[in-house]
């Protein structure tokens, strides 16, 4: 109980631990509120004993299959990895719980500034060209819902101060 609660104080202050600035109110603030609502789901689903693939409840007969099982979930962890280092983060996280969502996040273009792109992209300018042109296309129709189920969630951040006329 110790451990939980210091965890969700951690979690509650993460911007500040990682800006080290008051920035709760601001757009950098939003990964705070990312990361406890990530945190909270992942921890209630474990609370509640989630077993995404059944694999605690397998009768005599399909002991001899937990080999499957566990290679379909190694499977689909590389696939999550895959998608986390082509800078997919929330397919990453979302295809570790979802079988075969990360797939989705592997075959696709990598984003122009991940790990993935810099090393296979390096001498490929057409690929580069049309990860950045996907990106910039995929980021302009998503940031507004993006945005407003975040607004939702964790409330608008502060407007940018309005700086004084300055006098001439």
């Amino acid at each position: 109980m110790i451990f939980g609660i210091g965890a969700g104080l951690v979690l509650d202050e993460f911007a500040l631990v990682l800006h080290l600035a008051d920035v709760y109110w601001t757009p950098d603030g939003r990964k705070s509120v990312e990361m406890v609502v990530l945190t909270a789901s992942l921890v209630g689903l474990l609370l509640l004993g989630f077993s995404p693939l059944g694999v605690d409840d397998l009768s005599e007969d399909q002991q001899q299959n937990r080999a499957v099982v566990l290679g379909n979930v190694v499977v689909n962890f590389g696939f999550a990895l895959i998608a986390l280092f082509k800078g997919k983060v929330r397919i990453a996280v979302l295809g570790v719980i979802i079988p075969l969502v990360a797939l989705v996040g592997a075959v696709r273009l990598a984003r122009p500034t991940s790990p993935w792109a810099k090393r296979f992209y390096r001498n490929r300018p057409r690929a580069r060209a049309k990860s950045g042109l996907r990106a910039y296309h995929h980021d302009r129709r998503w940031v507004g819902p993006r945005r407003r189920f975040q607004d939702w969630i964790g409330g608008a951040p502060d407007p940018e101060p309005v700086r004084s006329l300055e006098r001439r």
